[in-house]
C-alpha cells in the first residue's frame, strides 16, 4: 500500500512539475513576441566598404535576438535589381523593405496602396526624424511620407586653386565671378572647362544647378506642371547660358567631342580648371597630379535667395510595404530605424574614412577624413534644399533624355528656341493618342 502511494505521489509531482514547466514556457512566449523575418531588398552586396558594412550591420541587428530577423537579398547590378523588384511588385511578393530612388518611380506604389506612410512613425519620434537632412521631396506624396533617404549627394564646384593663383583669379563665389574667371582663363589660352558632353548628362547637370540657382527649388515643380514651360522666356533664358559658354569656348573646343572620363581627365591633369561632380570625385582628386592644388566651393550663386539649393538629394531610400499586419510594420520599421540611426552612420564613415550622409551626427573622434571631403561637408552644411535631376520629377519618364538629348544640340548650331521646341515637340509626339 505504502509503495503504491509513493508510486501515485511520484506521478502526481511528475504531472505537477511538467505542468509548472509548460506554464513557465507559455509565459516566456508570451514575453517574447514570435520571431518576424522582415526580408530587406538592396543593391549593397558587393565587396566595397559600403556593402561589407551593410552585410556586418545586418548581422549585427540579427544578432540582438529581439524577435526579428533580417533576411537580406541583395543584387548589386542595377537593373537587375529593379526588374527583380518590379516583377515582385506585379505579383505581390515584394520585400518588407526596399531601396528605391522615390519620385514618379514610386508614385503608382503610393496611389495603390502598397506602401506604408512613414509619417506617423517619424512624427512619433521627433529625435529620429530630426536626425535627417532636409531630402524628403521624393518620398512626400499628399500629406504622406512613403521613403526615408539612406544616401547623400550634392554637386560642387572643384577648382585648380593653382591654375588660378598663376592668372590672378580666385575661386568664384557668384556666377558673375565664374564668367570673369572664363573669360580670363580663356584669353590666357587656358580651358576654363573641358566639358564632357559626348555623356550627355554633363549639359543637363549644369542646366540643373543654374536653374536652381536662378529659381529656386520649385523650379522642379514648375517644370514638371508645365507652370513654367521648356520652350518659355525662363528656359529659353538658361539655354542661352548654356549656347554662351560654349560658343565662347568655356567648356573647351569640342565639347561634343569629349566625354566625362576626358573632362575628368582634363582636370585631374591639371589641363582644366573648373569641374563640377559629386563629394565622390574626391577619391578621384586623391592621389593625382592635382592633388592638394584643389579647392571645392558651392556651384556659383545666380539669385542670392537661392545660393543655397544644391542640385542633389537622395539617391537612393528604404520604402516599406504595408504588410496590413501592424505587428509586421512596426517590426519593418525597426529595422529601418536601425539602419538609418546616427550610430550607423558615424560606423559607416569611420569605415569609408570619410563621405557625405543624409543624417546628422557627430563623427567618431578616430575617424580620419581626407581634406577635401571636410571641405565639401562645411560647402553642404548650410543647405537648405537639395533637389535631383529636375526631369525626375516629371509624369513622362522620356523627359530626362529628351532634355539632355535636346541641350546637345546647343554645342552643334541650335538655338535656344530650338532647343525648347525640340523639348516640346518630343512630349507631344509621345502623349497617348
Amino acid at each position: 500500500m505504502y509503495k503504491r502511494s509513493k508510486k501515485i505521489m511520484a506521478m502526481v509531482m511528475s504531472a505537477a512539475m511538467v505542468l509548472s514547466m509548460t506554464a513557465v514556457t507559455r509565459a516566456e512566449a508570451a514575453d517574447k513576441k514570435d520571431n518576424i523575418e522582415i526580408r530587406l531588398a538592396s543593391r549593397w552586396g558587393g565587396e566595397e566598404p559600403l556593402s561589407v558594412y551593410f552585410q556586418q550591420k545586418i548581422e549585427e541587428f540579427n544578432a540582438l535576438d529581439n524577435g526579428i530577423t533580417i533576411v537580406g537579398d541583395h543584387v548589386t547590378d542595377e537593373q537587375q535589381y529593379l526588374d527583380k523588384l518590379s516583377a515582385q511588385i506585379g505579383s505581390g511578393t515584394q520585400p518588407e523593405i526596399f531601396i528605391e530612388y522615390g519620385g514618379t518611380r514610386i508614385q503608382d506604389y503610393v496611389e495603390s496602396g502598397i506602401l506604408l506612410d512613414l509619417k506617423p512613425y517619424l512624427d512619433a519620434d521627433p529625435e529620429w526624424r530630426d536626425s535627417f537632412l532636409p531630402l524628403f521631396d521624393k518620398w512626400e506624396f499628399d500629406d504622406g511620407v512613403y521613403g526615408v533617404p539612406v544616401m547623400l549627394y550634392a554637386i560642387v564646384l572643384y577648382s585648380n586653386t593653382d591654375v588660378l593663383k598663376a592668372n590672378g583669379l580666385e575661386v568664384p563665389q557668384t556666377f558673375e565671378d565664374l564668367e570673369k574667371c572664363c573669360e580670363t582663363l580663356k584669353a590666357n589660352g587656358i580651358n576654363p572647362f573641358m566639358l564632357g558632353e559626348q555623356s550627355n548628362f554633363r549639359a543637363g547637370h549644369f542646366l540643373n544647378n543654374i536653374a536652381l540657382k536662378t529659381y529656386g527649388p520649385d523650379v522642379v515643380t514648375k517644370l514638371a506642371d508645365r507652370t513654367m514651360p521648356y520652350d518659355g522666356e525662363e528656359m529659353l533664358g538658361l539655354y542661352q547660358t548654356i549656347k554662351d559658354f560654349n560658343d565662347k569656348g568655356y567648356f573647351g573646343d569640342n565639347a561634343v567631342g569629349v566625354d566625362n572620363n576626358g573632362e575628368k581627365a582634363a582636370f585631374l591633369s591639371g589641363e582644366s580648371a573648373f569641374r563640377y561632380d559629386g563629394a565622390w570625385f574626391v577619391s578621384e582628386v586623391n592621389g593625382s597630379a592635382v592633388d592638394g592644388k584643389v579647392q571645392v566651393s558651392a556651384f556659383p550663386s545666380i539669385n542670392e535667395e537661392y545660393k543655397n539649393v544644391f542640385q542633389g538629394g537622395a539617391g537612393q531610400g528604404f520604402s516599406v510595404t504595408d504588410t496590413g499586419d501592424k505587428e509586421k510594420n512596426d517590426a519593418a520599421i525597426e529595422v529601418v530605424k536601425y539602419l538609418t540611426s546616427q550610430d550607423y552612420y558615424r560606423g559607416l564613415e569611420k569605415a569609408s574614412n570619410g563621405g557625405i550622409y543624409p543624417v546628422k551626427f557627430e563623427s567618431d573622434p578616430d575617424t580620419v577624413i581626407d581634406d577635401l571631403t571636410k571641405q565639401v561637408k562645411e560647402v553642404i552644411e548650410p543647405a537648405t534644399d537639395y533637389r535631383d535631376d529636375m526631369q525626375n520629377y516629371d509624369q513622362e519618364t522620356h523627359m530626362l533624355n529628351t532634355v539632355r538629348t535636346a541641350l546637345q544640340g546647343l554645342f552643334v548650331g541650335n538655338t535656344p528656341e530650338q532647343c525648347g521646341e525640340e523639348i516640346v515637340n518630343a512630349e507631344e509626339i509621345t502623349e497617348p493618342q
